[in-house]
């Protein structure tokens, strides 16, 4: 017996949600795919798989009238549910590919730069520019906008000595030395929008930066198409979900930038006054397996597809449930994302003449981006 290997009563130990992380991010080996929701189907999917049932949107998906663009493909989307975890809410497909690519340059270019904190800030001393702008704006062009020259080396905190005494020191190599915006982007793993996190203390006790309006906006019109939605089989209300989307304002939220590589060990977001409004998750880039299971580690999680334009509503009982991302798939980027020029009739394409920057990032990237009401 291989002395390294775990004995059967350290598999014993191990929780259901723990269980399911291990085997969904193997690579050692082909993934079976059997066991996960696939909403991509949805005429067939509740027959298919037990458990998921489909909800009507009583309220219509409006776009906020500060969007120049249509920001869903239709008012009222297919919405499914599972049973086993009430107030858990997936619109799958609901934002448009301009939609999309608003948002992705907004996660990209608008969030992650100061006053907004990022995984970086402790470690480096990040400039007023986002790191992907810095990255992706020539000097030709900053000369003719009359910008500032981008710097070529972003320094370390640890060189200074003024790393922020609130975190660790950084083993990695990486975050001791001073690195270009192209190379630093690589390292981007989040930022915080709003009442800004502090994920030593585990308290909204960073300060607070204004939170983005149209984002806001877009949130909220998720919230209020989500209120009191009905059973589709039987009309009936689904009273897993009974807040009242007016109410709802995005106070604080999460920009995640997943590599194909990254996961999101399994945890449960309860830092705020208030647990009865819906924690809103938008998707982009990259699919991913997103587990949901129950208030311990030890319910056994649901394992889900998450694909760009994806809309996510934790509700309810859902908004203290243990979730995490165990895998993203290479290969998923959608191409109005990875090449928005690939459709012959995507007018919207020539906004963006820059896009092959962000089509690169997303080809092999997933974001997620969230919002939650605090008090």
């Amino acid at each position: 017996m291989d002395a390294h290997a775990p004995g059967k009563h350290q598999q014993q130990q191990q929780t259901a949600f723990r269980q399911s992380e291990k085997l969904y991010s193997r690579r050692d080996k082909p993934l079976d795919l059997r066991n996960i929701i696939d909403f991509n189907d949805p005429d067939t999917l509740c027959a298919r798989v037990a458990g998921v049932s489909r909800i009507q949107l009583t309220h219509d998906l409006e776009t906020p009238p500060s969007l120049p663009f249509e920001a869903y493909r239709a008012k009222r989307l297919p919405a499914y549910a599972l049973e086993a975890h009430p107030g858990l809410m997936i619109i799958p497909d609901a934002l448009t590919d301009e939609a999309q690519r608003w948002l992705a340059r907004k996660c990209l270019c608008d969030c992650a730069r100061p006053p907004n904190r990022t995984n970086l800030d402790p470690f480096f001393e990040m400039p007023e520019e986002s790191l992907f702008t810095l990255a992706h704006t020539p000097s030709s062009q900053r000369v003719a906008e009359n910008l500032s020259e981008a710097p070529r080396t972003i320094h370390s905190r640890v060189e200074s000595g003024s790393v922020q005494t609130d975190v660790t020191v950084p083993r990695s190599k990486a975050y001791t030395q001073a690195e270009t915006p192209e190379r630093l982007l690589g390292h981007l793993r989040w930022c915080t929008l709003g009442q800004q996190y502090n994920w030593t203390t585990k308290n909204y006790d960073l300060g607070t930066s204004p939170f983005d309006p149209d984002l806001n906006a877009l949130m909220k019109s998720i919230a209020l198409a989500i209120t009191h939605p009905s059973t589709a089989a039987n009309n009936l209300p689904y009273d897993a979900n009974a807040f009242d989307g007016r109410l709802f304002c995005s106070q604080a939220g999460i920009v995640n930038y997943y590599g194909s590589r990254t996961t999101m060990a399994g945890h449960v977001d309860k830092t705020e006054e208030t647990m009865d409004a819906p924690l809103i998750s938008l998707s982009i880039g990259l699919s991913c397996i997103y587990l949901v299971g129950g208030p311990t580690r030890d319910t056994s999680p649901a394992a889900m597809y998450l694909r760009s334009g994806d809309i996510l509503a934790m509700c309810g009982e859902s908004r203290l449930a243990f979730h995490g991302v165990p895998r993203v798939f290479s290969d998923t980027c959608p191409l109005y994302l990875a090449s928005p020029k690939a459709g012959v009739d995507d007018a919207e394409a020539a906004n963006y003449p820059d896009w092959c920057h962000f089509g690169s990032y997303l080809a092999n990237h997933r974001i997620n981006c969230n919002a939650r009401k605090c008090s």
